[in-house]
């Protein structure tokens, strides 16, 4: 049976953007979701867990600040900004809402592959400073507890 695919969720309202960066992550072995609006991503989020977002700032309904911030309340899944806005003070408001890095356009898609590999390699080798993965999820009895989505489910009989 195949490796299940990396799923990335990009989200941009510009459509040659998102064809061109969905073109290219599919490219390099990705399964990708795209969505051109911030409400529906966020909802992506919370749905299809993918195992990393690809945040435009300036969307329909919510922008992407809004996402990151909103998204952060229910999981840890990595965020890479993906946008025009290169101020500063963008930059840093993006990171402390909690985004795990801040790309500006225009940039060159080699550029981008690169920090989606490094996003995921710190992703996946997250420690609990003992050199061990932390797990993903731990059942005991009924009770689940998902850390990545930071949810606590009972089983219903």
């Amino acid at each position: 049976m195949p490796a299940k695919k990396t799923t990335i969720l990009v989200v941009d309202d510009d459509v040659q953007l998102l064809k061109i960066v969905t073109h290219n992550l599919e490219a390099a072995g990705y399964q990708v979701l795209a969505m051109r609006d911030g409400a529906q991503a966020l909802e992506a989020i919370e749905r299809d867990t993918p195992e990393l977002v690809l945040l435009d700032v300036m969307l329909p309904r919510m922008n992407g600040f809004q996402v990151c911030q909103r998204a952060r309340e229910f999981s840890a899944v990595p965020i890479i900004m993906i946008t025009a806005r290169g101020r500063g003070q963008d930059k840093v408001r993006g990171l402390d809402l909690g985004a795990d890095d801040y790309l500006t356009k225009p940039f060159r898609v080699d550029e981008l592959l690169a920090r989606v590999r490094a996003v995921l390699r710190r992703a996946q080798f997250t420690t609990n400073g003992h050199g061990q993965s932390l797990r993903a999820a731990t059942t005991i009895g009924e009770v689940t507890i998902d850390y990545t989505q930071h949810r606590v489910t009972k089983a219903v009989r």
